[in-house]
């Protein structure tokens, strides 16, 4: 088919392209508009722990599980299977809870190291202790855990297990 032959619209399409594929500064300037845009997100989200300060001393209580609130009984139930960390908190405190997760023998501990406090964040660090040299371990499995509670305050929650 020649030219002239072919209809208008034709020759059109075939002159003009409808799409072409972006071109690669292009491509860099949107990456880096979507990356500025996350990076600046983040700071927002991100907090400034001040560990070096002042340190106040901060009164606390270990708790039984008879002295838990119902709902973190249940918590405690469902999470104390595997390592890990989290704070609950209701009217009167603030529960710290520290759970090592399953062991496949007794003897086990939960150590508090330090219980402290800066100007807004509250901090716990706590270390897992073996069994006593001489003492009688059974293959008993266990899951060691600590409930720490502090009186309600404003701060931000650290713990260090």
């Amino acid at each position: 088919m020649s030219k002239k032959d072919m209809p208008v619209f034709g020759r059109y399409l075939k002159r003009r392209r409808l799409w072409s594929p972006p071109r690669p500064v292009f491509c860099l300037l949107i990456l880096s508009l979507f990356l500025g845009a996350a990076v600046l997100a983040a700071g927002g989200c991100i907090r400034h722990l001040q560990m070096n300060g002042p340190k106040e001393k901060v009164e606390y209580d270990i708790c039984k599980d008879s002295n838990l609130p119902a709902q973190l009984q249940t918590l405690l139930e469902e999470k104390k299977q595997e390592a890990c960390t989290f704070v609950y908190r209701n009217s009167m405190y603030i529960y710290l809870v520290v759970c090592y997760g399953r062991k496949e023998y007794s003897g086990c501990s939960v150590k508090i190291e330090e219980c402290w406090k800066s100007e807004d964040t509250l901090f716990l660090r706590t270390q897992l202790m073996g069994p006593a040299a001489g003492e009688e371990v059974a293959r008993t499995p266990t899951c060691p855990y600590l409930v720490v509670r502090c009186r309600q305050m404003d701060v931000f929650c650290v713990i260090d297990a």
